[in-house]
């Protein structure tokens, strides 16, 4: 499988999560469905899932995803997250997302390709060896001063210098709002995030011309594809991330 291979079917994901859950009645999203491989299990998760897997598993790929674990047989590792951004999504607030990594191996510092689509703009954020919106190449932003930073932050533990903090609830879209210069940095050292939450988003990132490294200062590249990887993230462009690393952590 090459870049074009995994564009050609991310978007056939993108378009087949689409679908599936624009055909749920909104009050019925947040129902109860399962416990899963990450926790509880809404709806809407597992119609998202569902459907992503139906496009995914035609193909020899082994898939990481967030209720089913792993699942499939293959060379390539595909990070999925069919619905990064549930929160939003069962409460009709419009930022939430597909995002899938491809790799050559189980590491992250493998990946070749990625995707995050924008399920309520249609948006498509992707990246091969640059980074792209809609087809549009995107870098991330040259700031250098923590005051004039606009920044999403999960959560503040103490007053930080920025200009703006915000926090969105779709670390996929929001380390693709980085990537393409809306906002400066991203962080979230609270222990949650699973890789699958992020791993699209930080490839596009990176391949954006920006960083992306734990609170201990490490690249991210030796995370595994596991349900039970957890990362912390700090996600910046290389003038500013010695800076955010030693005011954040």
């Amino acid at each position: 499988m090459d870049e074009m291979d995994a564009l050609r079917l991310s978007r056939e994901v993108a378009r087949n999560v689409l679908k599936a859950i624009n055909s749920i009645p909104p009050s019925k999203r947040g129902e109860f469905y399962e416990i899963g491989k990450s926790g509880v299990t809404k709806l809407i998760d597992k119609v998202a899932e569902n459907s992503a897997l139906e496009v995914l598993r035609k193909e020899n790929l082994r898939i990481l995803s967030e209720e089913c674990g792993v699942v499939g047989e293959g060379d390539i590792f595909v990070a999925l997250d069919p619905l990064d951004g549930t929160f939003n999504a069962i409460r009709g607030i419009p930022i939430y997302s597909v995002s899938l990594c491809f790799s050559n191996s189980e590491k992250f510092g493998d990946a070749f390709f990625a995707y995050v689509f924008n399920l309520c703009s249609g948006d498509e954020y992707y990246a091969d060896r640059k980074a792209y919106k809609n087809g549009k190449e995107i870098r991330i932003g040259e700031k250098e001063r923590l005051e004039d930073l606009n920044a999403i932050v999960y959560y503040p533990d103490r007053p930080l210098p920025f200009k703006r903090i915000r926090a969105l609830g779709s670390a996929a879209l929001e380390t693709c709002f980085v990537a393409e210069g809306l906002f400066d940095c991203f962080v979230d050292l609270r222990g949650m995030l699973r890789i699958f939450d992020v791993a699209g988003g930080i490839y596009i990132l990176e391949k954006a011309g920006g960083v992306a490294f734990d609170e201990k200062g490490q690249s991210l590249e030796k995370k595994r594809f596991e349900v039970s990887e957890r990362v912390n993230v700090i996600a910046t462009n290389r003038k500013l991330y010695k800076k955010l690393q030693e005011l954040v952590v």
